[in-house]
């Protein structure tokens, strides 16, 4: 079945070199005007380390667009030092995500759904949450999106299943990049020189009970992602017992790669499969691509006659 729709770091000193002179006039912005606002100190009386990090967030709500540490401490008159500690702590927790060719930083999907079930109370549901959430109530098995973070597959967002054998998820953790059904898919715009040289490292790193992964295994996965934009794993070396389905969105609506993935006991995954497959890519073409779905299966018309686990 074909559905057709459309980093490493290095060393932290690396980030902290010197940048062109950045004029402050309180006009706010992004790069293309080289203008950031100038923030107002953190009040007294408060946890610094806690408002700074605030602090960072609104900032890029502020300047919309990727940032480099010395942009962002010169922005809010931090120390240099501290500015790197949260920013690579929020990189590893799955918030922000690194680009490691120009040395800055941009918000994940994950800070996006920090706040995500308040917005859904005061103006409705946003068309990533309820594909996530259709997903999750006609499969009725464990849901998630997921991003890069380094050499893992990150999950931002987890609707957990409501069936009685279930995939057990919670946000923020991590599964190997290249032993995962969503690190698999998330590889589908990197370059088959750089996947091999990821495939490297993750073999020199890797523990004693880890298999040695084979180049030539995980090229052929990732080509298949590029050619279908999913990848279905029948029996997970994770999980054992479980199957996943992972499947890339629409690059132009993330400033990151992200996936959407749904997993469970194989034995309830693999019949349904093809079915699940189509699902997903409709809802993905039109709840996420036009804001309406054209595809409202209940849970019973999905599963049929049989019923579900």
């Amino acid at each position: 079945m074909t559905v057709n729709f459309d980093h490493v770091r290095n060393h932290r000193q690396a980030d902290l070199s010197p940048i062109d002179e950045i004029s402050f006039d309180g006009s706010g912005g992004g790069p293309s005007s080289n203008i950031l606002t100038k923030w107002e100190e953190l009040p007294t009386g408060i946890v610094k380390s806690a408002g700074r990090t605030m602090q960072i967030l609104e900032f890029f709500d502020d300047y919309k667009s990727p940032a480099s540490i010395t942009e962002i401490s010169r922005a809010l008159s931090y120390p240099t030092s501290s500015t790197a500690e949260i920013i690579w702590s929020l990189h590893a927790m799955g918030y922000l995500s690194y680009d490691g060719a120009e040395r800055t930083f941009i918000p994940t999907s994950r800070v996006r759904f920090l706040g995500s079930w308040v917005n859904s109370r005061l103006h409705g549901v946003d068309r990533l949450s309820r594909l996530i959430q259709k997903v999750n109530m006609v499969s009725g098995q464990t849901t998630f999106l997921a991003i890069r973070n380094n050499l893992s597959s990150q999950y931002i967002q987890v609707a957990q299943a409501t069936t009685t054998l279930r995939l057990h998820l919670t946000p923020g953790q991590r599964r190997p990049l290249l032993r995962s059904a969503s690190g698999l898919a998330l590889l589908k715009n990197v370059d088959d020189a750089e996947i091999s040289k990821i495939v490297r490292r993750a073999n020199a790193e890797r523990s004693e009970c880890d298999e040695v992964l084979e180049a030539a295994k995980i090229l052929d996965d990732v080509h298949f992602v590029r050619k279908n934009n999913y990848i279905f794993v029948a029996n997970s070396k994770i999980s054992p017992g479980a199957a996943v389905i992972a499947m890339t969105l629409p690059e132009t609506l993330f400033p990151v790669p992200t996936v959407i993935g749904v997993g469970g006991v194989a034995e309830v995954i693999s019949p349904k499969k093809d079915a699940l497959i189509k699902f997903m890519t409709n809802l993905i073409l039109n709840d996420v691509g036009s804001g309406t779905s054209q595809m409202n299966l209940s849970e019973e018309e999905f599963w049929g006659a049989e019923g579900r686990a």
